[in-house]
């Protein structure tokens, strides 16, 4: 089966898989594609057989899908614990075309993302977290803070290096909360 119909099984029966990217680490994602357009995925994330955030992947680092066994008991146990019925994307995101479109999206509803991007001819990676606080054709701006809640500087990011973003998970809702709360300066 063909990776653009291993994307439309997904989406079609709300079927989990696991995402084989180009991450210089190797990353993979597990879960259901919630949409497909032309230069990324949206997916509603599992973990621990629980849907947890939003991630939007560009197409161009995606390398491969795996959809056997191990997808397969996932699946019973989504449809059994009732999880399935949780795993859509918000309906604003019908309407991205583009990751610009996305990020645009995300500062109008005033959600702070998670960002990774990827540079260095693809051998490096670089993760982003807090508001968006300006949008371009080329690039957007985030404010963001560190791993240990220390406000920084704000990063100007280009659309074209994104790898993924993330919001609404467990680990961009308690976070960003905590940094709701605390001094911007």
């Amino acid at each position: 089966m063909s990776i653009v119909n291993k994307y439309r099984k997904s989406l079609d029966q709300q079927w989990c898989l696991r995402i084989k990217t180009r991450h210089p680490d190797g990353d993979n994602y597990d879960g259901v594609i919630t949409q497909i357009k032309s230069g990324f995925i949206i997916l509603r994330e599992e973990e621990n057989f629980e849907f947890d955030g939003v991630i939007v992947l560009p197409k161009r680092f995606i390398k491969g899908i795996r959809d056997g066994k191990y997808e397969a008991c996932c699946n019973e146990i989504l449809r059994e614990n009732g999880s399935k019925r949780k795993c859509g994307s918000p309906g604003w995101l019908n309407d991205c075309e583009t990751i610009a479109d996305v990020i645009a999206e995300l500062k109008k509803r005033d959600i702070w993302p998670g960002v990774e991007t990827i540079y260095n001819d693809m051998a490096e990676t670089a993760f982003y977290i807090g508001p968006i606080t300006k949008t371009t054709n080329e690039h957007f701006c985030l404010r963001c803070y560190d791993a240990a809640g220390k406000w920084e500087k704000e990063y100007r990011l280009k659309y074209e290096d994104v790898f993924r973003i993330e919001f609404g998970s467990k680990y961009c809702k308690h976070f960003n909360g905590y940094m709701r709360r605390q001094d911007h300066a």
